[in-house]
Protein backbone atom coordinates (compact mmCIF):
# COMPACT_ATOMS: atom_id res chain seq x y z
CA UNK A 1 0.00 0.00 0.00
CA UNK A 2 2.97 2.52 0.41
CA UNK A 3 4.04 1.56 -2.84
CA UNK A 4 0.66 2.83 -4.14
CA UNK A 5 0.10 5.68 -1.83
CA UNK A 6 4.24 6.59 -3.61
CA UNK A 7 2.72 5.97 -7.47
CA UNK A 8 -0.54 7.01 -7.35
CA UNK A 9 -1.99 9.43 -4.89
CA UNK A 10 -5.36 7.95 -3.38
CA UNK A 11 -7.93 9.70 -2.65
CA UNK A 12 -8.82 9.71 1.32
CA UNK A 13 -12.22 7.70 0.89
CA UNK A 14 -10.63 4.96 -1.25
CA UNK A 15 -7.88 4.84 1.02
CA UNK A 16 -10.13 4.24 4.24
CA UNK A 17 -12.28 2.07 2.38
CA UNK A 18 -9.22 0.01 1.44
CA UNK A 19 -8.16 -0.21 4.83
CA UNK A 20 -11.30 -1.00 5.90
CA UNK A 21 -11.39 -3.94 4.18
CA UNK A 22 -7.59 -5.12 4.52
CA UNK A 23 -8.90 -5.02 8.36
CA UNK A 24 -11.52 -7.07 7.44
CA UNK A 25 -10.10 -9.63 5.47
CA UNK A 26 -6.99 -9.85 8.10
CA UNK A 27 -9.94 -10.74 10.74
CA UNK A 28 -11.30 -12.72 8.38
CA UNK A 29 -7.71 -14.68 8.44
CA UNK A 30 -7.46 -14.28 12.01
CA UNK A 31 -10.91 -15.93 12.27
CA UNK A 32 -10.11 -18.93 9.38
CA UNK A 33 -6.57 -19.90 11.44
CA UNK A 34 -8.42 -19.91 14.42
CA UNK A 35 -11.10 -22.30 12.72
CA UNK A 36 -7.92 -23.72 11.22
CA UNK A 37 -6.54 -24.68 14.36
CA UNK A 38 -9.97 -26.16 15.92
CA UNK A 39 -10.03 -28.37 13.53
CA UNK A 40 -6.80 -29.07 13.27
CA UNK A 41 -7.12 -30.15 16.97
CA UNK A 42 -10.25 -31.87 16.49
CA UNK A 43 -8.96 -33.86 13.82
CA UNK A 44 -5.95 -34.70 15.68
CA UNK A 45 -8.44 -35.88 18.09
CA UNK A 46 -10.38 -37.72 16.28
CA UNK A 47 -7.52 -38.83 14.40
CA UNK A 48 -6.45 -40.56 17.61
CA UNK A 49 -9.72 -41.20 18.58
CA UNK A 50 -9.75 -43.38 15.39
CA UNK A 51 -6.32 -44.61 15.70
CA UNK A 52 -7.32 -45.72 18.92
CA UNK A 53 -10.43 -47.55 17.98
CA UNK A 54 -8.51 -48.96 15.13
CA UNK A 55 -6.25 -50.82 17.60
CA UNK A 56 -9.37 -52.00 19.51
CA UNK A 57 -10.64 -53.32 16.37
CA UNK A 58 -7.11 -54.62 15.17
CA UNK A 59 -7.71 -56.72 18.73
CA UNK A 60 -11.39 -57.26 18.87
CA UNK A 61 -10.96 -58.40 14.57
CA UNK A 62 -7.89 -60.65 15.87
CA UNK A 63 -9.85 -62.13 18.81
CA UNK A 64 -13.05 -62.34 16.28
CA UNK A 65 -10.77 -64.33 14.03
CA UNK A 66 -9.81 -66.40 16.53
CA UNK A 67 -13.60 -67.09 17.57
CA UNK A 68 -14.30 -67.64 13.92
CA UNK A 69 -11.59 -70.26 13.36
CA UNK A 70 -13.19 -71.73 16.65
CA UNK A 71 -16.50 -71.94 16.11
CA UNK A 72 -15.69 -72.89 12.33
CA UNK A 73 -13.78 -75.59 14.23
CA UNK A 74 -16.63 -76.17 16.42
CA UNK A 75 -18.79 -76.27 13.46
CA UNK A 76 -17.13 -78.54 11.72
CA UNK A 77 -17.09 -80.75 14.38
CA UNK A 78 -21.25 -80.45 15.22
CA UNK A 79 -21.42 -81.04 10.81
CA UNK A 80 -19.66 -84.32 11.00
CA UNK A 81 -22.01 -85.28 14.80
CA UNK A 82 -24.59 -84.44 12.89
CA UNK A 83 -23.95 -86.70 9.54
CA UNK A 84 -23.19 -89.45 12.12
CA UNK A 85 -26.47 -88.82 13.88
CA UNK A 86 -28.12 -88.14 10.52
CA UNK A 87 -26.78 -91.39 9.19
CA UNK A 88 -27.57 -92.98 13.02
CA UNK A 89 -30.96 -91.48 13.30
CA UNK A 90 -31.85 -93.09 9.20
CA UNK A 91 -30.98 -96.39 9.91
CA UNK A 92 -32.72 -96.44 13.10
CA UNK A 93 -35.71 -94.80 11.44
CA UNK A 94 -35.60 -97.77 8.83
CA UNK A 95 -35.11 -100.28 11.87
CA UNK A 96 -38.25 -98.72 13.40
CA UNK A 97 -40.15 -98.28 10.52
CA UNK A 98 -39.47 -102.56 9.83
CA UNK A 99 -40.55 -102.71 13.55
CA UNK A 100 -43.64 -100.71 13.34
CA UNK A 101 -44.36 -102.58 10.18
CA UNK A 102 -44.08 -105.77 11.52
CA UNK A 103 -45.62 -105.54 14.86
CA UNK A 104 -48.54 -103.45 12.42
CA UNK A 105 -48.56 -107.02 10.55
CA UNK A 106 -48.63 -109.10 14.08
CA UNK A 107 -51.30 -106.84 15.54
CA UNK A 108 -53.16 -107.32 12.53
CA UNK A 109 -52.70 -110.91 12.55
CA UNK A 110 -53.13 -111.40 16.29
CA UNK A 111 -56.65 -109.32 15.50
CA UNK A 112 -57.71 -111.65 12.77
CA UNK A 113 -57.18 -115.00 15.03
CA UNK A 114 -58.43 -112.80 18.29
CA UNK A 115 -61.62 -112.34 16.20
CA UNK A 116 -61.67 -115.99 15.36
CA UNK A 117 -60.81 -117.55 18.36
CA UNK A 118 -63.40 -115.51 19.61
CA UNK A 119 -65.86 -116.16 17.05
CA UNK A 120 -65.19 -120.03 17.74
CA UNK A 121 -65.39 -119.52 21.63
CA UNK A 122 -68.25 -118.16 20.61
CA UNK A 123 -69.97 -120.84 18.36
CA UNK A 124 -69.05 -123.22 21.20
CA UNK A 125 -70.85 -121.42 23.87
CA UNK A 126 -73.61 -121.56 22.00
CA UNK A 127 -73.50 -125.12 20.89
CA UNK A 128 -73.00 -126.30 24.74
CA UNK A 129 -75.93 -123.67 25.85
CA UNK A 130 -78.52 -125.56 22.70
CA UNK A 131 -77.62 -128.63 23.78
CA UNK A 132 -77.41 -128.18 27.73
CA UNK A 133 -80.46 -126.10 26.94
CA UNK A 134 -82.29 -128.73 25.21
CA UNK A 135 -81.28 -131.54 28.06
CA UNK A 136 -82.46 -129.17 30.68
CA UNK A 137 -85.86 -128.53 29.12
CA UNK A 138 -86.06 -132.20 28.22
CA UNK A 139 -85.46 -132.90 32.02
CA UNK A 140 -88.14 -129.96 32.90
CA UNK A 141 -90.34 -131.50 30.63
CA UNK A 142 -90.20 -134.93 32.16
CA UNK A 143 -90.18 -133.83 35.90
CA UNK A 144 -93.64 -132.37 35.22
CA UNK A 145 -95.16 -135.23 33.34
CA UNK A 146 -93.92 -137.41 36.21
CA UNK A 147 -95.42 -134.52 38.58
CA UNK A 148 -98.99 -135.20 36.38
CA UNK A 149 -98.78 -138.84 36.71
CA UNK A 150 -97.76 -138.71 40.46
CA UNK A 151 -100.60 -135.94 41.16
CA UNK A 152 -103.60 -137.87 39.23
CA UNK A 153 -102.57 -141.33 39.38
CA UNK A 154 -100.38 -141.78 42.35
CA UNK A 155 -102.48 -138.95 45.14
CA UNK A 156 -105.56 -138.49 43.04
CA UNK A 157 -105.64 -135.05 42.65
CA UNK A 158 -106.39 -132.65 40.03
CA UNK A 159 -102.83 -131.42 37.98
CA UNK A 160 -102.50 -128.15 36.56
CA UNK A 161 -99.37 -126.68 34.75
CA UNK A 162 -97.84 -124.45 37.42
CA UNK A 163 -96.41 -121.12 36.57
CA UNK A 164 -92.87 -121.89 37.33
CA UNK A 165 -93.71 -123.93 33.71
CA UNK A 166 -93.56 -120.49 31.86
CA UNK A 167 -89.76 -120.62 31.47
CA UNK A 168 -90.26 -123.70 28.82
CA UNK A 169 -92.16 -121.53 26.94
CA UNK A 170 -88.98 -119.12 26.34
CA UNK A 171 -90.08 -116.79 29.40
CA UNK A 172 -86.91 -114.74 30.70
CA UNK A 173 -84.49 -116.59 28.67
CA UNK A 174 -81.48 -114.54 28.08
CA UNK A 175 -80.81 -113.90 24.10
CA UNK A 176 -77.51 -115.74 22.47
CA UNK A 177 -74.93 -113.81 20.54
CA UNK A 178 -76.98 -112.84 16.68
CA UNK A 179 -80.09 -113.58 18.01
CA UNK A 180 -82.75 -111.06 18.19
CA UNK A 181 -85.96 -110.87 20.74
CA UNK A 182 -88.19 -112.04 18.08
CA UNK A 183 -86.15 -115.31 17.11
CA UNK A 184 -87.78 -118.51 18.68
CA UNK A 185 -85.29 -121.11 19.84
CA UNK A 186 -86.03 -124.90 20.09
CA UNK A 187 -86.51 -124.35 24.18
CA UNK A 188 -89.66 -122.22 23.44
CA UNK A 189 -91.37 -124.64 21.38
CA UNK A 190 -93.42 -127.29 22.99
CA UNK A 191 -92.08 -130.64 22.53
CA UNK A 192 -93.62 -133.45 20.58
CA UNK A 193 -94.92 -135.38 23.39
CA UNK A 194 -96.36 -132.59 24.86
CA UNK A 195 -98.08 -131.65 21.68
CA UNK A 196 -99.62 -134.97 21.47
CA UNK A 197 -101.04 -135.16 25.06
CA UNK A 198 -102.82 -131.97 24.16
CA UNK A 199 -103.98 -133.32 20.67
CA UNK A 200 -105.11 -136.61 22.30
CA UNK A 201 -107.08 -134.94 25.26
CA UNK A 202 -108.71 -132.45 22.86
CA UNK A 203 -109.57 -135.59 20.62
CA UNK A 204 -111.09 -137.73 23.59
CA UNK A 205 -112.82 -134.09 24.34
CA UNK A 206 -114.30 -133.72 20.74
CA UNK A 207 -115.34 -137.51 20.20
CA UNK A 208 -115.55 -139.78 18.06
CA UNK A 209 -117.42 -138.45 14.64
CA UNK A 210 -116.56 -135.76 12.20
CA UNK A 211 -112.50 -135.38 11.63
CA UNK A 212 -112.60 -131.57 11.32
CA UNK A 213 -115.42 -130.92 13.73
CA UNK A 214 -112.56 -128.99 16.30
CA UNK A 215 -110.50 -127.58 13.95
CA UNK A 216 -111.79 -123.75 14.21
CA UNK A 217 -111.24 -123.80 18.14
CA UNK A 218 -107.73 -126.42 18.37
CA UNK A 219 -106.73 -125.12 15.25
CA UNK A 220 -106.30 -121.22 16.25
CA UNK A 221 -105.95 -121.85 19.74
CA UNK A 222 -103.17 -124.36 19.96
CA UNK A 223 -101.38 -124.01 16.33
CA UNK A 224 -102.02 -127.02 14.95
CA UNK A 225 -102.40 -127.16 11.00
CA UNK A 226 -105.52 -130.04 11.21
CA UNK A 227 -107.72 -130.98 13.40
CA UNK A 228 -107.12 -133.44 17.22
CA UNK A 229 -109.01 -136.06 15.94
CA UNK A 230 -107.33 -136.25 12.56
CA UNK A 231 -104.13 -135.96 13.89
CA UNK A 232 -104.67 -138.35 16.84
CA UNK A 233 -105.73 -140.89 14.04
CA UNK A 234 -102.52 -140.31 12.25
CA UNK A 235 -100.74 -140.87 15.15
CA UNK A 236 -103.02 -144.17 15.92
CA UNK A 237 -101.96 -145.49 12.62
CA UNK A 238 -98.36 -144.46 13.08
CA UNK A 239 -97.86 -146.59 16.28
CA UNK A 240 -99.98 -148.87 14.59
CA UNK A 241 -97.59 -149.57 11.84
CA UNK A 242 -94.15 -148.52 13.34
CA UNK A 243 -94.40 -150.54 16.46
CA UNK A 244 -91.20 -152.26 15.52
CA UNK A 245 -89.30 -149.00 16.66
CA UNK A 246 -90.91 -149.71 20.35
CA UNK A 247 -89.25 -151.78 22.55
CA UNK A 248 -90.55 -155.12 23.42
CA UNK A 249 -89.86 -154.64 27.25
CA UNK A 250 -91.98 -151.26 27.33
CA UNK A 251 -94.26 -152.80 25.27
CA UNK A 252 -94.93 -155.20 27.84
CA UNK A 253 -94.40 -152.78 30.70
CA UNK A 254 -97.39 -150.47 29.07
CA UNK A 255 -100.21 -153.51 28.51
CA UNK A 256 -101.81 -152.55 31.64
CA UNK A 257 -101.91 -148.77 30.99
CA UNK A 258 -105.03 -146.99 29.44
CA UNK A 259 -105.08 -146.87 25.85
CA UNK A 260 -104.64 -143.25 25.54
CA UNK A 261 -101.40 -143.43 27.69
CA UNK A 262 -99.99 -146.41 26.39
CA UNK A 263 -100.33 -144.70 22.93
CA UNK A 264 -98.56 -141.78 24.28
CA UNK A 265 -95.38 -143.54 25.82
CA UNK A 266 -95.46 -145.78 22.54
CA UNK A 267 -95.29 -142.05 20.56
CA UNK A 268 -92.38 -141.23 23.25
CA UNK A 269 -90.35 -143.59 21.34
CA UNK A 270 -91.47 -143.36 17.80
CA UNK A 271 -90.98 -139.91 17.93
CA UNK A 272 -86.86 -140.19 18.92
CA UNK A 273 -86.27 -143.17 16.71
CA UNK A 274 -87.78 -140.69 13.39
CA UNK A 275 -86.51 -137.12 14.77
CA UNK A 276 -89.73 -135.80 15.53
CA UNK A 277 -89.42 -133.12 18.18
CA UNK A 278 -91.78 -130.00 18.02
CA UNK A 279 -94.98 -129.80 18.16
CA UNK A 280 -94.41 -128.24 14.09
CA UNK A 281 -92.85 -131.64 13.29
CA UNK A 282 -96.26 -133.66 14.40
CA UNK A 283 -97.93 -131.14 11.73
CA UNK A 284 -95.63 -131.89 9.37
CA UNK A 285 -95.74 -135.48 9.35
CA UNK A 286 -99.51 -135.18 9.34
CA UNK A 287 -99.25 -133.87 6.03
CA UNK A 288 -97.14 -137.02 4.96
CA UNK A 289 -100.21 -139.25 6.23
CA UNK A 290 -102.58 -137.63 4.03
CA UNK A 291 -104.03 -138.44 0.41
CA UNK A 292 -102.44 -135.77 -1.73
CA UNK A 293 -104.66 -133.81 -3.21
CA UNK A 294 -107.22 -134.02 -0.84
CA UNK A 295 -106.06 -130.97 1.47
CA UNK A 296 -109.06 -129.19 -0.14
CA UNK A 297 -111.58 -131.22 1.51
CA UNK A 298 -113.35 -130.90 4.45
CA UNK A 299 -112.43 -134.23 5.71
CA UNK A 300 -109.15 -135.58 5.33
CA UNK A 301 -108.19 -139.45 3.97
CA UNK A 302 -105.21 -140.74 5.16
CA UNK A 303 -102.90 -142.86 3.48
CA UNK A 304 -103.06 -147.00 3.40
CA UNK A 305 -101.13 -148.74 6.49
CA UNK A 306 -99.16 -149.93 3.90
CA UNK A 307 -97.81 -147.11 2.45
CA UNK A 308 -96.92 -145.30 6.23
CA UNK A 309 -92.97 -146.83 5.99
CA UNK A 310 -92.90 -144.94 2.98
CA UNK A 311 -93.85 -141.63 4.56
CA UNK A 312 -92.07 -142.16 7.45
CA UNK A 313 -88.87 -142.69 5.05
CA UNK A 314 -90.02 -139.58 3.55
CA UNK A 315 -90.65 -137.43 6.39
CA UNK A 316 -86.85 -138.70 7.53
CA UNK A 317 -84.88 -138.33 4.41
CA UNK A 318 -86.52 -134.56 4.09
CA UNK A 319 -84.57 -133.43 7.37
CA UNK A 320 -85.39 -132.14 10.85
CA UNK A 321 -88.10 -129.44 11.94
CA UNK A 322 -86.98 -126.07 10.45
CA UNK A 323 -86.85 -124.16 13.49
CA UNK A 324 -84.10 -126.84 15.07
CA UNK A 325 -81.66 -125.85 11.82
CA UNK A 326 -82.53 -122.49 12.31
CA UNK A 327 -81.04 -122.89 15.90
CA UNK A 328 -78.11 -124.35 14.63
CA UNK A 329 -77.34 -122.01 12.32
CA UNK A 330 -77.42 -119.33 14.46
CA UNK A 331 -75.06 -121.23 16.56
CA UNK A 332 -72.59 -121.31 13.45
CA UNK A 333 -73.63 -118.01 11.25
CA UNK A 334 -73.38 -115.13 13.97
CA UNK A 335 -72.42 -111.29 13.09
CA UNK A 336 -68.83 -110.86 14.67
CA UNK A 337 -69.40 -107.45 14.86
CA UNK A 338 -72.55 -108.15 17.42
CA UNK A 339 -72.11 -106.59 20.79
CA UNK A 340 -71.07 -108.51 23.88
CA UNK A 341 -74.53 -110.25 24.85
CA UNK A 342 -75.57 -109.75 28.80
CA UNK A 343 -75.06 -112.63 31.19
CA UNK A 344 -76.41 -111.33 33.51
CA UNK A 345 -79.89 -112.90 33.54
CA UNK A 346 -78.13 -116.54 33.03
CA UNK A 347 -77.50 -117.78 36.51
CA UNK A 348 -81.09 -116.64 36.90
CA UNK A 349 -82.34 -118.52 34.03
CA UNK A 350 -81.04 -121.90 34.35
CA UNK A 351 -81.94 -121.59 38.15
CA UNK A 352 -85.86 -121.42 36.91
CA UNK A 353 -84.82 -124.50 34.66
CA UNK A 354 -83.73 -125.97 37.66
CA UNK A 355 -86.17 -125.20 39.58
CA UNK A 356 -89.00 -126.49 37.66
CA UNK A 357 -91.17 -127.86 40.04
CA UNK A 358 -92.99 -125.84 42.42
CA UNK A 359 -92.25 -125.81 46.14
CA UNK A 360 -95.83 -127.42 47.13
CA UNK A 361 -95.42 -130.15 44.49
CA UNK A 362 -92.01 -130.46 46.57
CA UNK A 363 -93.90 -131.61 49.61
CA UNK A 364 -96.24 -133.51 47.84
CA UNK A 365 -93.64 -135.65 46.60
CA UNK A 366 -91.89 -136.05 49.91
CA UNK A 367 -94.96 -136.77 51.66
CA UNK A 368 -95.83 -139.14 48.92
CA UNK A 369 -91.98 -140.33 49.35
CA UNK A 370 -92.56 -141.12 53.03
CA UNK A 371 -95.85 -142.89 52.93
CA UNK A 372 -94.15 -145.17 49.98
CA UNK A 373 -91.32 -145.77 52.12
CA UNK A 374 -93.16 -146.61 54.96
CA UNK A 375 -95.16 -149.11 52.78
CA UNK A 376 -92.49 -150.00 51.25
CA UNK A 377 -91.29 -150.91 55.03
CA UNK A 378 -94.03 -152.91 55.86
CA UNK A 379 -94.21 -154.82 52.45
CA UNK A 380 -90.64 -155.56 53.39
CA UNK A 381 -91.32 -156.55 57.27
CA UNK A 382 -93.86 -158.87 55.23
CA UNK A 383 -91.73 -160.44 52.92
CA UNK A 384 -89.42 -161.65 55.72
CA UNK A 385 -92.23 -162.90 58.10
CA UNK A 386 -93.31 -164.91 55.04
CA UNK A 387 -89.76 -165.78 54.41
CA UNK A 388 -89.65 -167.23 57.73
CA UNK A 389 -93.02 -169.14 57.69
CA UNK A 390 -91.87 -170.96 54.57
CA UNK A 391 -88.68 -171.25 56.23
CA UNK A 392 -90.75 -172.40 59.73
CA UNK A 393 -92.97 -174.88 56.82
CA UNK A 394 -90.34 -176.70 55.53
CA UNK A 395 -88.76 -177.66 58.81
CA UNK A 396 -92.18 -178.68 60.15
CA UNK A 397 -92.38 -180.80 56.73
CA UNK A 398 -88.94 -182.20 57.32
CA UNK A 399 -89.68 -182.82 60.68
CA UNK A 400 -92.76 -184.42 60.03
CA UNK A 401 -91.26 -186.93 57.12
CA UNK A 402 -88.79 -187.65 60.55
CA UNK A 403 -91.74 -188.58 62.67
CA UNK A 404 -92.90 -190.25 60.20
CA UNK A 405 -89.76 -192.66 59.67
CA UNK A 406 -89.52 -192.88 63.22
CA UNK A 407 -92.81 -194.06 63.75
CA UNK A 408 -93.48 -196.82 61.08
CA UNK A 409 -89.91 -198.09 61.86
CA UNK A 410 -89.58 -202.00 61.91
CA UNK A 411 -87.27 -201.27 64.74
CA UNK A 412 -90.38 -200.22 66.91
CA UNK A 413 -92.14 -203.60 66.89
CA UNK A 414 -89.10 -205.03 68.97
CA UNK A 415 -89.05 -202.61 71.64
CA UNK A 416 -91.26 -203.39 74.94
CA UNK A 417 -92.19 -199.74 74.45
CA UNK A 418 -92.85 -198.76 71.10
CA UNK A 419 -93.17 -195.02 69.97
CA UNK A 420 -96.68 -194.98 69.38
CA UNK A 421 -97.36 -195.94 72.70
CA UNK A 422 -96.38 -192.60 74.54
CA UNK A 423 -97.86 -190.22 71.91
CA UNK A 424 -100.66 -189.23 72.60
CA UNK A 425 -103.85 -190.49 70.43
CA UNK A 426 -104.95 -187.07 69.47
CA UNK A 427 -101.59 -186.20 68.47
CA UNK A 428 -101.39 -189.33 66.39
CA UNK A 429 -104.81 -189.01 64.61
CA UNK A 430 -104.10 -185.58 63.63
CA UNK A 431 -100.58 -186.80 61.97
CA UNK A 432 -102.57 -189.50 60.30
CA UNK A 433 -104.99 -186.86 59.00
CA UNK A 434 -102.62 -184.87 57.93
CA UNK A 435 -100.54 -187.31 56.46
Amino acid sequence: SSGINAEWPLRPGVKIKLETDVQVLEQQLQAMRATYQLNSEKLDYNFQVLKKRDDENTITKSQQKRKITRLQDTLNNLKGKFAKQESSFREENQQLADVYKRITDQFKELQKKSKHFQATDTKKFIDVWVMNEEEAVDLARKVLDEDRIIFTQQIGLDWTVPETAKVLEGEGRPLLAGESAKVTSTSSLKSAKAAADDIIRAASEAGSGNLDQSRSTFGTDKGHSYSPVLIKSVLELLCAEADFLVEKKLVHLLTPLEHDERLLMKLDSIFKAIGVETEEDINRLTEYFIVKGDESNESHTLIHPNQVLKAIRLFVSEGASPNRVLTQKQAVEFDETTAERDSGNDANYWQRLAQILPKTHERKWDALLAGIQKYHTVLTQRAKLIEETDKLQNQNSELRMLLQQYIGSRVNQDLQIPPTHTIPTEMLRDYAIES
